[in-house]
């Protein structure tokens, strides 16, 4: 039997391994630079050296001096260039370049063949989380990148992402102005959402015609729900005119969440099976409203007062009076999911957050100093390529570790080790292609060996909450509660 496991594993890695071959060649590359133009005729440094010193040489070229960039491209390649060569060619040519070859590898989505089995299989095709990271740039670049305004600073890059948590598939990423909005993102890509798929979304994306849209589409949805949206129920008590007809004002009640969180205890779920949100009551929908702890109302008090700090607003009456309830809305049947289920389905959003602070601690996206513009988009497009390798990578890693050792591996921990090998892994990837097998081998080993994930008592992970953990679930294991 386990000889059996490992010769599966080991086919498992050689797949993946071939996958990865397909993303990246030299002559691929190339011809990618001559197309952009940033290549038109042969240079001391070639296409695929400059997206190894912008993507995976670990130095930052719109954080780093001219002279460490030189410095390691020397030291990694042997190329000696100097300072003024090499600021030469980080100019627009170069990051139409990259951004192409970025475009190109989104398109690719690595992990495609790989799924984490899900007791939710049955219902959703895939679970799509959508939200935003945004980070500082220098003030400079404000009529490129103007911030969001506020007590923030005057510049600033806002990132997109949509990411689908059974694949591990970066479906959506867009870069652009601090300023943008959130709001308008999830209606531009409507026309992505397919039956099955649910979705997803923090506040800051709600939108009424999406969730109509999506519903349309045969899709699913949990939202939070925003504390000054009006609620109604169908009223009981309907009026009508002498000739018969009902008055519009009295076919719905408004129901009001503080009246019902005072009777509700702390910890407990409430459900409104059938509720209709907005002055426009276009939505129906179904509520559910989780009262929090105490130690949970606290956390949630003080992010909410330093993000309004943060963003120079002040809160109403009526949202600080509701911050001690959460309100979600979803088109999900209750015979499908309970309110419970659904308070605990929507928690997994929080991986897309996880996925952001790896990108900032750990792969340091968000580390630019004063350059010229050209060299703080190369940087931006770099790093977004080495995210996209390193993402498919270590969602392979913990796939295997569940699938072949029955282990789960830590989100963090794995980008880090990720993040060890990646340098390596690309250069291979170019120079060396048969010795990717070995590689991916290497840093599964690492993974199992170092990588696994520490569990807090009481508290649920996502591979928990997907029932996929520690256990082969049985056939006739029913989702719903």
């Amino acid at each position: 039997m386990t000889e059996r496991k490992n010769l599966k594993l080991e086919e498992d890695i050689k797949i993946f391994s071939d996958e990865l071959k397909l993303c990246f060649s030299k002559e691929e590359i190339e011809q990618v630079a001559r197309e952009t133009g940033f290549v038109k005729r042969k240079s001391k440094i070639e296409a695929w050296e400059f997206v190894c010193l912008c993507c995976f040489m670990d130095v930052e070229v719109a954080n780093n001096t001219l002279v460490t960039l030189c410095t390691k491209l020397s030291e990694k390649t042997g190329i000696l260039v100097s300072n003024q060569e090499l600021d030469q060619r980080l100019n627009e040519r170069c990051v139409k370049f990259l951004k192409k070859i970025f475009e190109k590898l989104l398109r690719q989505t690595i992990t495609n063949n790989t799924r984490i089995p899900s007791i939710c299989d049955e219902y959703f095709k895939r679970i799509r989380i959508l939200d935003s990271t945004a980070f500082q740039v220098p003030e400079s670049y404000k009529d490129i990148y103007p911030g969001s305004g506020g007590c923030s600073q005057a510049s600033g890059v806002k990132i997109q992402l949509e990411y689908e948590l059974k694949s591990g598939n970066l479906l959506n990423i867009q870069v652009g102005a601090g300023s943008g909005s959130d709001n308008t993102f999830g209606s531009k890509i409507r026309e992505t959402i397919k039956a099955g798929d649910l979705i997803l979304r923090d506040l800051g994306y709600f939108n009424f015609e999406d969730f109509l849209d999506i519903e349309k589409r045969k899709g699913f949805y949990i939202s939070r729900l925003k504390p000054n949206i009006a609620v109604y129920i169908e009223s009981n008590d309907i009026e009508y005119y002498k000739n018969g007809t009902p008055k519009k004002s009295s076919l719905f009640k408004r129901i009001y969440i503080s009246d019902i969180m005072k009777q509700m205890s702390d910890g407990e779920h409430y459900e409104l099976k059938d509720v209709y949100i907005g002055q426009g009551k276009k939505l129906k929908t179904r509520l559910i409203l989780y009262k929090l702890t105490n130690e949970q109302l606290k956390k949630r008090s003080e992010k909410s007062k330093k993000n309004a700090k943060k963003k120079g607003i002040e809160k109403s009456d009526n949202t600080i009076g509701l911050l001690g309830i959460s309100m979600y809305i979803t088109n999900i049947e209750q015979e499908v999911l309970s309110a419970k289920q659904v308070y605990e389905l929507y928690a997994l959003r929080l991986q897309i957050e996880t996925i952001f602070k790896t990108w900032k601690s750990i792969f340091h996206i968000h580390a630019v100093k004063q350059v010229k513009i050209e060299r703080c988009k190369c940087q931006l497009y770099g790093k977004l390529i080495l995210l996209l390798l390193s993402s498919a990578v270590m969602f392979k890693m913990r796939t295997l570790a569940i699938k072949n050792k029955e282990l789960e591996a830590s989100e963090m921990k794995v980008s880090e080790i990720v993040h060890e090998y990646i340098d390596r892994l690309y250069g291979d990837l170019i120079k060396f292609p048969s010795k990717t097998f070995n590689n991916v081998k290497s840093v599964f080993e690492n993974v199992v060996k170092n990588g696994l994930k520490s569990h807090k008592k009481d508290k649920k992970t996502v591979f928990d909450i997907l029932g996929v953990c520690y256990k082969q679930m049985s056939a006739n294991v029913k989702f719903a509660a």
